[in-house]
């Protein structure tokens, strides 16, 4: 990091890299950012490997950009939370729903930091859900359209039901 930025005194409260002040990389670690990753593509990966092993989702519901002492702040939500979107009203009076709506207010919650001075990602999960996870609730989670293919060509070729769901053939990316 330029010395300039930080200006002449080591430890300065200023420089994100040392400063121990509320919001910075050293205070968040201290408290409560317990979870931590090397980088965004390492936190993804993390991610993914949560939401297959829980048949979960986690949705990105908001970020913040620049803090003094941080680059960005992301929240991630259950799927089965309100992310915070606009509702949509009008429902036409024939339409019945197979599948009843998964919002039931989840307090489920990943928090996410980045920082200028490290590409270390650190996090905090509150993962209390008030609903079933895991299969249970596979009927709830959203597919992408690379898994809905795979598992489309895995049905063609009568692979049987219970390997199709496994995460190792599901997997995104």
């Amino acid at each position: 990091m330029d010395r300039r930025a930080c200006g002449d005194v080591p430890g300065n409260a200023k420089c994100p890299a040392t400063s121990r002040r509320q919001g910075s990389f050293n205070w968040d670690r201290e408290n409560g950012y317990i979870l931590k990753w090397a980088d965004l593509a390492k936190f993804e990966s993390w991610r993914q490997e949560e939401e297959c092993i829980y048949s979960i989702e986690l949705i990105a519901s908001s970020t913040k950009a620049q803090g003094c002492l941080w680059s960005q702040r992301q929240l991630f939500v259950c799927g089965q939370e309100r992310s915070g979107g606009g509702t949509y009203t009008k429902k036409h009076p024939n339409w019945e729903r197979k599948i009843e709506t998964k919002k039931s207010g989840c307090r489920c919650q990943v928090i996410i930091k980045s920082y200028p001075h490290t590409p270390t990602i650190l996090g905090r999960y509150l993962a209390e859900h008030d609903h079933k996870i895991g299969s249970a609730n596979i009927a709830y989670t959203h597919l992408s359209g690379i898994a809905q293919e795979r598992i489309k060509i895995m049905l063609i070729q009568k692979i049987d039901r219970c390997a199709i769901v496994s995460c190792q053939n599901l997997k995104k990316g």
